[in-house]
């Protein structure tokens, strides 16, 4: 064959039609139990170089998560063993905390305000667009490694400011709610603290299980010991009628679909 009829290296369009990889070392766990659309979205990140993990159950996606830590997760809601909601919750409060964004055929429930209400980068209705799946991506990466330094690097420093400007501002501007104006997550744990009568330290006690940190990085933020931590939570999920964590994160969200 002639050299010169080989166009893959001299063509100008060559390079420009190959895509982008924009994705090279990101893991991405894919829970979805449609094996055609999770066949477009791993084509779509694979093509950027993302490594995918497919799960169609959330007790798999459990195990991959263990086994490999991934970045940030792209969630079914309905899926055969529970609502995928559920891992937004696991996966928010991790060691390594990991950002989601929910992908969902049903687009007029109420899915979207509750997973807002959970913390989720992005809410996509299927079928996905490429463009916004791929700018949901990169915003949900980027959120992952914010929470990821600010945990590993800054020890404390910076989730003591995050708190206190999450909590105190939010209880500031509780009180200038308008009647009838949707309330988001931040303004609904203000709401939750005035409700249910938790103290200042309780308060930003909890502000900090609702942004995935662990008790130990509450107790640096806030400069009390691990076991006082402990205990400013007991006593603030008691006054919510909780016992647990996972139990407040998902309350959360379940009272974000009452409104």
């Amino acid at each position: 064959m002639d050299p010169s009829d080989d166009t893959s290296s001299n063509s100008p369009e060559g390079p420009s039609d190959a895509p982008q990889r924009d994705l090279e070392d990101l893991t991405i766990l894919l829970v979805e139990d449609d094996p055609r659309a999770a066949k477009w979205v791993r084509i779509a990140m694979e093509d950027r170089g993302a490594k995918i993990l497919w799960a169609t159950r959330i007790d798999q996606a459990r195990l991959l998560v263990e086994r490999h830590e991934p970045e940030l997760a792209l969630l079914d809601v309905s899926l055969p063993d529970g609502n995928g909601l559920d891992l937004v919750v696991e996966l928010r409060t991790r060691e390594h905390p990991c950002a989601c964004v929910v992908l969902t055929g049903n687009p007029e429930s109420h899915v979207a305000r509750i997973a807002a209400g959970l913390g989720v980068t992005e809410f996509l209705a299927k079928p996905v667009n490429l463009d916004r799946l791929h700018v949901a991506v990169s915003q949900a990466r980027e959120r992952t490694l914010q929470l990821r330094r600010i945990l590993a690097e800054h020890k404390g420093s910076a989730v003591q400011s995050e708190i206190d400007e999450s909590v105190g501002k939010r209880l500031a501007r509780v009180h200038d709610q308008s009647p009838g104006k949707p309330v988001d997550a931040s303004e609904r744990l203000a709401s939750l603290a005035s409700e249910f009568g938790l103290s200042s330290r309780q308060t930003q006690a909890v502000a900090g299980v609702a942004e995935g940190l662990s008790d130990a990085d509450i107790a640096r933020a806030m400069k009390v010991s691990y076991s006082r931590t402990r205990q400013l939570l007991a006593a603030a999920f008691a006054k919510l009628g909780l016992k647990s964590r996972n139990d407040f994160i998902r309350f959360l969200w379940e009272r974000s679909g009452q409104r």
